[in-house]
């Protein structure tokens, strides 16, 4: 008696498959694809296919991609799905972009991050990026030298990391890395204290400053960071 119940069960499912495409006709890999109320589901393959059992005519499918909108189908009478999802017009906020470009939600990063927007990064008038960088970022520490305004400035984060190697941090614009390293001479004895590479940067032309902590965010740029 329980072995034929249990028959009656599988014998009651509906197998169902289709395709997930966007608006385009590219195929959509990896798009989730649920029974709703159940844990019953899968992802789409390399050529945006699924296929699994359902439990009634009633059954809702859900699917859902991160970017796009989601959608629901009743399954009813039907056991193919050609699906197609239009991308999401919600703005992300909280979006960084690491290295070579790769973009990743905050909260999806192993690592801390702090912005800072041009409002906030000009309020002092510091024609220094550095300068301007004072008090606000969390675990900064800046050591600027006493010959005026463009003087060489140290920049720690989080402390020093290396005994024998340098630790100011690595400067990353526009997906370009380069050393804030300072060409200066200037001792106690007299010279010139040039600046190092970021005093060329003008405050005003800064959109954002991106502050990744940590050495998971080190590890993204290799040694040099």
């Amino acid at each position: 008696m329980a072995d034929s119940s249990a028959s009656g069960v599988v014998q009651g499912k509906i197998a169902v498959s289709g395709t997930v495409k966007d608006k385009n006709g590219e195929p959509l890999i990896g798009v989730s694809v649920v029974e709703k109320g159940t844990t019953n589901g899968m992802i789409t393959d390399l050529d945006g296919n699924f296929g699994l059992s359902v439990s009634s005519p009633e059954a809702v499918l859900e699917f859902s991609y991160v970017g796009y909108n989601p959608v629901s189908v009743k399954v009813g009478d039907r056991t193919f799905f050609a699906i197609e999802m239009g991308e999401s017009t919600q703005n992300l906020d909280e979006v960084v972009v690491t290295a070579l470009g790769i973009k990743r939600e905050k909260k999806m990063l192993g690592y801390a991050v702090q912005d800072i927007k041009a409002d906030k990064l000009n309020t002092t008038g510091d024609p220094s990026v550095i300068g301007a960088l004072s008090g606000k970022v969390a675990g900064l520490q800046m050591n600027t030298a006493g010959t005026g305004l463009s003087g060489s400035t140290k920049i720690t984060l989080r402390g020093n990391s290396s005994l024998t190697d340098n630790n100011q941090p690595l400067w990353v614009v526009d997906g370009v890395p380069f050393s804030d390293n300072s060409s200066s001479d200037a001792s106690l004895f007299g010279g010139v204290d040039r600046g190092g590479s970021a005093v060329d940067i003008n405050p005003e032309d800064i959109e954002s400053i991106s502050v990744l902590k940590g050495p998971n965010a080190a590890a993204l740029y290799g040694s040099r960071a």
